[in-house]
């Protein structure tokens, strides 16, 4: 009996092992199977993930470069020559496309609801991005929420000139006219319009400088500096690009410049802090702003082909510097913080006129 039962005990054994080896040579081979039906999709992972971390095709249709200005301004013409240029960089066109109205906010409202993919792009200026949510209740964007910078282009400091019959040639004289006038006769001044920042600011300097200042509104500078010329409005903040022809025709008086540094279009005139006047800065910037949620890769495509573009001598010489206008060319950070520094400054100077336009 007892050697019956080791005889059944080593059968038992040999089948355990038997088995055992029998399992383990399956595992493997499902192990196998498994991992063979695995490799393509594992491939196919890897793949998707080094094409996420590639830099995105850009442009891959032509780029669409709205203004809510007029044809044939200034930003208008630097518009359409950064167009001409990038053509040689990118493999499609940039297409400038006039939207003028409201404020800029046909044009901005366009941008905003527009595609994310970087195809869409709006040039505007400061009134679009800081001052119109001061002054508006309701806005059909929100430059917080709805953009993100992608490059400022160009500065553009104002000059305050007069009316060539104005009584003062120079920032004191026209402060001891302003006083003396006071508020029955007030120094009258025309802007590009109601809420402008040529409005906003020659407020802010007529309470800094303690002196009554009266307010013309015009559609833009084409309107003022007739009327200045011709002396329907004593005096006006204007930006320097239409100027220096103008002053040196005699057709209007160049008083100073709000700005903490001369301009090397008119250098022979004074800051506002030169001339013994309050240290006062008035200024608009022009620059490219992207739907809020256009890749940053994109993003940083576009400030760094066109910030080429801008920053060649001869082009600066041509559509910048030698048009009044000072380079920036500050990437999205550089921007950003602009837009930041100028909402405190803004938000403070609406306030204190209590400027609305609603």
């Amino acid at each position: 009996m007892k050697t019956m039962h080791s005889g059944a005990g080593a059968v038992r054994l040999m089948t355990a092992r038997v088995f055992g080896r029998i399992v383990a040579t399956r595992t493997r081979a499902v192990r196998r199977i498994a991992l063979a039906a695995l490799a393509p999709l594992t491939l196919a992972l890897v793949a998707s993930q080094t094409a996420l971390a590639q830099p995105q095709p850009f442009p891959t249709k032509p780029v669409r470069l709205i203004l809510g200005y007029p044809a044939g301004g200034l930003t208008d013409v630097l518009a359409r020559a950064m167009a001409q240029e990038i053509s040689k960089t990118w493999s499609q066109q940039l297409v400038v496309e006039n939207r003028p109205g409201a404020n800029q906010i046909i044009a901005s409202e366009f941008v905003a609801r527009s595609a994310p993919d970087g195809h869409t792009l709006l040039l505007v200026d400061s009134s679009a991005i800081i001052l119109n949510p001061l002054l508006y209740a309701k806005l059909p964007y929100d430059p917080a929420r709805d953009f993100q910078p992608v490059l400022n282009l160009t500065l553009v400091p104002d000059m305050l000139v007069a009316s060539p019959n104005f009584p003062a040639a120079n920032l004191q004289e026209f402060l001891r006219v302003a006083r003396e006038r006071g508020a029955t006769t007030p120094v009258s001044y025309g802007t590009f319009g109601l809420g402008s920042l040529t409005h906003v600011d020659t407020e802010a300097f007529g309470i800094l400088a303690g002196v009554k200042l009266h307010h013309i509104p015009y559609k833009g500078i084409a309107e003022v500096l007739p009327a200045l010329a011709s002396g329907q409005i004593d005096v006006a903040l204007s930006g320097i690009p239409p100027l220096p022809g103008l002053v040196k025709q005699g057709r209007i008086k160049a008083i100073a410049l709000a700005s903490n540094r001369r301009s090397p279009a008119m250098p022979d005139v004074p800051t506002f802090a030169e001339a013994g006047g309050p240290d006062f800065d008035s200024h608009a910037w022009f620059g490219i702003v992207a739907p809020a949620a256009v890749p940053r890769p994109i993003v940083d495509r576009i400030a760094a082909d066109l910030g080429r573009v801008i920053a060649q001598p001869a082009f600066n010489e041509k559509y910048i510097g030698g048009a009044g206008m000072e380079l920036l060319n500050h990437g999205p950070e550089q921007f950003a913080e602009t837009i930041k520094v100028d909402t405190v400054a803004y938000t403070q100077r609406v306030r204190s006129n209590n400027i609305r336009l609603d």
